[in-house]
């Protein structure tokens, strides 16, 4: 009689283990390495703090899916990839690398250091995806930057960003290395126009 049992709970468990699905593996992307070139290369630099904040983001953007903008206007996420941090933190901690390596403005952090600085760059990220146009998927890098004074929390300038790079093909892949390139070319304009105008308001 025991061993009967001891038979049928075997049986069962086995069962049971060919009925729960396997956890499917899932990859952790980073945005690729900014290549921005030394500011001691181009000469330009100034003597000013900045500080970036997270952007704000669509309830959509706020978590790590890597996501696809369909024809339909839907969003779809990649199956099996996510980002390795939450988009906003992910842009925020991107871009302040991409500052570090140009390095026109030697004194830099981020609003979770809780350090003084005499400038903040913050804004709103519209767009960290991909998405369909005339049949071809591209990545598609949009961002609303304001610079803003700490002293006396007043906006100094507002510039609308966006750059596209189209990918090589449907793959998490080369989704993730088309936005790469497309940060990085937002990024130079975006570091040249933070640069002109904090010295403009010296």
């Amino acid at each position: 009689m025991t061993k009967r049992l001891l038979l049928l709970m075997t049986t069962l468990f086995i069962s049971a283990c060919q009925i729960l699905p396997e956890r499917p593996e899932v990859a952790l992307y980073q945005l690729p390495p900014s290549s921005m070139a030394a500011a001691s290369e181009t000469g330009s630099t100034v003597a000013a703090s900045l500080r970036l904040d997270r952007p704000g983001t669509s309830d959509a953007l706020g978590g790590n899916r890597i996501l696809v903008l369909a024809a339909n206007n839907s969003f779809e996420a990649y199956p099996g990839a996510r980002w390795s941090a939450p988009v906003p933190t992910l842009w925020r901690d991107w871009l302040l690398d991409a500052f570090w390596r140009d390095g026109s403005i030697a004194q830099l952090s981020v609003s979770a250091d809780g350090l003084q600085a005499q400038f903040e760059l913050g804004g709103m990220l519209r767009a960290l995806h991909t998405e369909y146009r005339d049949g071809r998927a591209q990545a598609l890098v949009h961002y609303d930057a304001l610079l803003i004074d700490t002293r006396s929390r007043e906006i100094v300038a507002r510039q609308r960003f966006e750059a596209r790079e189209l990918t090589t093909d449907s793959t998490a892949e080369s989704a993730v290395q088309a936005l790469g390139v497309a940060a990085d070319r937002l990024a130079a304009e975006l570091i040249q126009w933070t640069l002109i105008t904090i010295s403009d308001s010296h």
